[in-house]
C-alpha cells in the first residue's frame, strides 16, 4: 500500500471505532431496506393524489376540531343547540375549504417546480 493509499483510508476511518466488531449481514440488510423504504416513499408522489396520509390527518383532523371549537363556543353563549351545530359547521366547513386549497395550491407549485426540473421561482 502506498503512502498516498495509506492516508486516503485513514482518512476514510478516521471516525470509525477500531474496536468496534464488523458490521453483520443481517443489520446491512436492515440498513438496506431502509435506503429502499425510504428512496421508494421519497419517489411516491403521486401526482394525482391531492393529500398524502399525513396532510388528509391534518385536514380532516383540523375539520373536526373546528367543528367542535365552534360548537362549543356558541354553545356557551346561552344560544340554542340549533345555532351552536350551525356554527360548529360552518367552521368546520371553513377549515376544510382553507385546507384543501392550500393543499392544492402547494401541490400545484411542487409540480410547476418538477417540470421546470428545479425550485419554484418567484415572479418578481
Amino acid at each position: 500500500m502506498s503512502r498516498a493509499e495509506r492516508r486516503a483510508y485513514e482518512r476514510m476511518t478516521k471516525n470509525q471505532d477500531p474496536y468496534a466488531p464488523p458490521v453483520s449481514g443481517a443489520a446491512k440488510a436492515r440498513v438496506d431496506r431502509q435506503r429502499a423504504r425510504r428512496a421508494a416513499n421519497q419517489q411516491a408522489t403521486d401526482p394525482g393524489r391531492l393529500l398524502s396520509g399525513r396532510a388528509a390527518w391534518w385536514v380532516f383532523g383540523g375539520a373536526v376540531i373546528a367543528f367542535l371549537l365552534g360548537l362549543s363556543l356558541a354553545w356557551g353563549d346561552g344560544g340554542r343547540a340549533a345555532m351552536a351545530a350551525i356554527i360548529g359547521v360552518a367552521a368546520g366547513i371553513g377549515w376544510l375549504v382553507l385546507s384543501l386549497a392550500l393543499a392544492w395550491w402547494l401541490r400545484r407549485g411542487r409540480l410547476a417546480a418538477s417540470k421546470q426540473g428545479g425550485r419554484p421561482t418567484s415572479r418578481r
